[in-house]
């Protein structure tokens, strides 16, 4: 079995740190407070670095933000230096964690994403259409409020099956029992239904944290482990706390669904919700965004709205000189490939009318600047989506 040992004195490095601050302000470069940390970078590096080695750096304050999109959440934020501590112990466990989770987990996995994970359940949909019978379902597994619910002493007797290492124990452990800030939910309430002294310390990890994500994938490894080897299901795919598994009755996927709520509750103290729903397969299934059949894919209304907001969002941005050319590139690339998986020609169209229409309002501010990045295309290149040198959304 793998184990990590002695390993605290490389993630407390310099020169792992260093790596660490790289990782943490791509995208992010000329943020203020990214520019502040940087103009002393030496300095406030080696502060950080006796921090993690002595034992008294702690994470926290958290910053607090509501995002509405996809679904109302509560979002906790890190200071810049914490983000870099995050990152240094990222960066050491997740190359270590990837290889032992399954092929078909794909959130927050290099090579993976939510592109390929609706490619994956799209070539198993177009398998099982072809086998003989009445034809195939689906059991959609949805965890209740997940995040908010991750029980911390779970969570830390299953990192501890292979961190062997005192010092990055003690430091996760604080981590994942911050006293700055509570994460927790009771069983059965959400955020907006719950007051402030009635969170939780001994649940729940921050949302938009970089480790909670490696966390969130841990845990769940555990059902993923289950589902794979004790209960021998074959057609299993998992995006982060969404599942979807396929079988070739209603019974089976009864008695798998029975066996799963069983050892979620059992071994990781978790729920799931009443959006857990076992359907056929020939009515296209709604995974990562997507409503996926054996021959095509459809975005759902609700993704189709939040794209428009994010072109809108992103386009003013960086009209404004916000948002730097790269950064905003590697948002239109992310939006590309979705409208490239699915049937999606009026929306192209209709998100680069969004961006031409945030470039012309910068345009009229801007008056006498150069705009001819933006202002000298045809009507035909904005029908047809054309000149991706010019309109970053299309593909």
């Amino acid at each position: 079995m793998t184990v990590i040992q002695n390993a605290w004195q490389a993630v407390c490095s310099f020169e792992w740190l260093l790596y660490a601050n790289m990782n943490a302000r791509k995208g992010k470069r000329y943020r203020l407070e990214v520019m502040a940390f940087a103009a002393k970078l030496e300095d406030n590096l080696i502060v950080i670095q006796q921090g993690m080695m002595d034992g008294t750096y702690t994470l926290g304050p958290y910053r607090k933000l509501w995002v509405y999109v996809p679904k109302k959440r509560l979002v906790m934020a890190l200071e810049y230096p914490d983000r870099i501590v995050q990152w240094s112990l990222y960066q050491y466990l997740m190359p270590v964690y990837d290889r032992l989770f399954i092929e078909d987990s794909y959130a927050c996995r290099k090579g993976k994403g939510s592109h390929r994970a609706a490619a994956r359940l799209q070539y198993w949909m177009q398998q099982v259409s072809r086998k003989p019978g009445p034809g195939w379902y689906y059991l959609k597994l949805d965890i209740s409020k997940y995040f908010y619910r991750v029980h911390h002493e779970k969570l830390l007797a299953i990192l501890e099956r292979r961190i062997k290492d005192p010092e990055m124990m003690a430091f996760i452990r604080g981590v994942v029992n911050s006293r700055a800030e509570p994460f927790g939910l009771p069983r059965g309430r959400t955020p907006q239904n719950t007051p402030p002294e009635e969170w939780l310390y001994d649940v729940g990890m921050p949302i938009g944290n970089l480790t909670s994500q490696l966390f969130a994938n841990i845990y769940l490894n555990e059902l993923d482990q289950y589902c794979k080897h004790s209960l021998k299901i074959h057609f299993y795919i998992r995006y982060m706390d969404d599942v979807i598994i396929l079988g070739p009755d209603k019974e089976a996927l009864h008695r798998w669904k029975a066996d799963i709520e069983i050892f979620l509750l059992r071994e990781l103290a978790l729920d799931l919700n009443d959006k857990t729903s076992i359907r056929p397969v020939r009515q296209g299934v709604e995974f990562v965004g997507v409503r996926i059949w054996p021959t095509h894919m459809k975005l759902r209304k609700s993704t189709v709205g939040r794209m428009k907001r994010e072109v809108r969002a992103i386009s003013a941005r960086y009209a404004a000189g916000e948002m730097s050319r790269a950064e905003f590139e590697r948002h239109a690339a992310s939006i590309r490939g979705l409208l490239n998986h699915t049937e999606s020609e009026s929306l192209r169209w209709r998100l680069n009318e969004i961006y031409l229409e945030e470039m012309d309002k910068a345009a009229v501010r801007r008056e006498g600047t150069d705009n001819e990045p933006f202002g000298n295309h045809s009507d035909v290149e904005r029908d047809c989506g054309k000149a991706e040198q010019h309109h970053p959304v299309p593909g």
